[in-house]
């Protein structure tokens, strides 16, 4: 496969993506493809757009580094109609549908929980920063391996002991790598947390994300709550040019996509807890 050597400046970002043992590759693949299509032609009234998923693999996944070790010994991998190839670092993939000009860019990332029990995000790095540190311990080793690290909201994540150890966390860290995570698997009637308002004060970017539970019935969600910004991303690396643009306080992110509707919510919670 060889990628066209610049993408569509309107770039359509999920910003936390599971692949779960009970997805299908194909099937996350279409659905996103799908869901950054209607959010191009329906919010920003373009049709060209480059899409991006921040994968945030858990615990023992490791699909990215699967995909990269097949991509050794040949110079793609098929899934359906869509093609995945190497670029030129390691930190990201280029997955193109072969009967369109649409395009996906997978970025390595991991969740890691500290020792206080607040789960980040580990964006734009292969290397697994291990899990049961100290929250500003593990902050720090994800911006020295050149990684950007998020605290994501959740169901019942930032609140109590944990939220006190957050409002403690965003007064005192000081780090222009570093950012916030807001979360599609919320239901709508959830409030806003002012953990938001006190990070952009600072100038901390907040990123969207679908953040699919693992049911089998989530696999549809990629790419359906995210992000836009603008900028250029060449196909050698993808993943460094994101980076940069996200670091650019003055390049605007337009947040997209709506919050779980609540009987989907209800639902889903309790299939969680059965299974």
């Amino acid at each position: 496969m060889k990628p066209e050597p610049n993408f569509s400046p309107l770039i359509l970002a999920d910003g936390h993506v599971h692949l779960h043992d009970c997805f299908n590759t194909e099937q996350v693949l279409d659905s996103a493809g799908e869901n950054f299509q209607r959010v191009a032609t329906q919010k920003f009234n373009q049709e060209n757009f480059t899409g991006v998923l921040f994968l945030t693999e858990v615990d023992q996944a490791h699909q990215f580094e699967g995909f990269r070790n097949q991509l050794v010994n040949q110079p793609e991998i098929k899934f359906g109609k869509w093609i995945i190839g190497q670029t030129q670092e390691e930190v990201s993939l280029l997955a193109c549908q072969a009967d369109s000009n649409q395009k996906i860019i997978l970025i390595a990332g991991h969740q890691i929980v500290t020792n206080e029990n607040m789960e980040v995000l580990a964006l734009l790095i292969n290397k697994k920063v291990k899990s049961g540190l100290s929250l500003e311990e593990t902050v720090e080793k994800i911006a020295s391996a050149g990684g950007i690290p998020v605290l994501p909201w959740g169901v019942g994540k930032w609140i109590g002991s944990r939220g006190k150890i957050l409002q403690n966390f965003l007064a005192n860290y000081d780090s222009s790598v570093f950012c916030l995570g807001d979360n599609g698997v919320l239901p709508i009637f959830w409030q806003r947390p002012s953990y938001f308002k006190q990070a952009e004060a600072k100038g901390w970017r907040i990123l969207p994300g679908t953040d699919p539970l693992p049911l089998a019935s989530e696999c549809d969600r990629p790419g359906s709550f995210g992000f836009a910004i603008q900028g250029s991303i060449s196909s050698a690396t993808p993943g460094a040019d994101i980076k940069q643009i996200l670091l650019d306080s003055q390049i605007p992110i337009a947040a997209y996509g709506s919050l779980e509707n609540p009987v989907r919510f209800v639902r889903n919670q309790v299939a969680i807890r059965l299974a």
